[in-house]
């Protein structure tokens, strides 16, 4: 198994672990969750694949079993900020913009989303570590572009799973249920700290991820 963190420019250097990363994303949002996304019938891939996000895969024999995707709330393209607070704005139908107190608009605080996982390939000895390695990747990621806060709209017991993994997470008090799946979602906050699990993802991480990770702040 294999942790893989990049940023979106240097992704031509992990082509296979993003393509899989797309890939997966189409198979568990569209084909599985029935999401109405756009996709090109194997790929899915949205606005915030762009110049500045960050990615953090996780791959075993050479396939992509899990991976999330994070881009900081201080930046924009010119169209799309970060997602929930597009939602605010009235650009993404069907999520509620009164999910977040505030919305941050610096890159203190970076947004995940896309995060994914193929259960089938789960590693049955450790409990949870493809996501605890996702989640540690992200961190070392966006800590390193000057994030202090992570924030994510997912299912209530996320919050009870990082805290499990040794994060400090609150979670906002407003909440929705999806209609394309029928599910809960509600945002976390949680603290952007890179020392936790540091080790874990030391043992996992790809040998062109740690060279690379240093070069994040360059390349922002």
């Amino acid at each position: 198994m294999q942790l893989h963190v990049f940023s979106f420019e240097q992704r031509s250097a992990f082509e296979a672990e993003y393509k899989g990363f797309l890939a997966l994303r189409k198979l568990k949002l569209v084909d599985e969750l029935g999401w109405g996304l756009a996709h090109d019938g194997t790929y899915e891939k949205d606005q915030y694949d762009r110049v500045g996000a960050v990615y953090s895969i996780v791959t075993r024999c050479g396939r992509v079993i899990a991976g999330a995707r994070a881009v900081s709330c201080g930046g924009s393209d010119g169209q799309w900020s970060y997602m929930l607070k597009d939602a605010e704005d009235g650009k993404i139908p069907g999520i509620p913009g009164t999910l977040l107190s505030d919305y941050p608009g610096t890159s203190e605080t970076w947004e995940c989303t896309r995060f994914v996982m193929d259960e089938t390939r789960a590693d049955a000895s450790q409990r949870s570590v493809e996501t605890k390695l996702v989640v540690a990747g992200l961190c070392l990621a966006s800590f390193r572009l000057e994030a202090s806060e992570l924030i994510s709209l997912s299912p209530p017991g996320l919050g009870a799973l990082l805290r499990r993994f040794g994060y400090k997470v609150r979670r906002e008090a407003a909440r929705y249920t999806c209609e394309d799946d029928g599910r809960e979602y509600r945002v976390f906050r949680m603290m952007c700290e890179a020392s936790v699990n540091r080790s874990l993802a030391a043992r996992y991480l790809s040998p062109g991820s740690a060279s690379l990770l240093r070069e994040l702040r360059q390349v922002a």
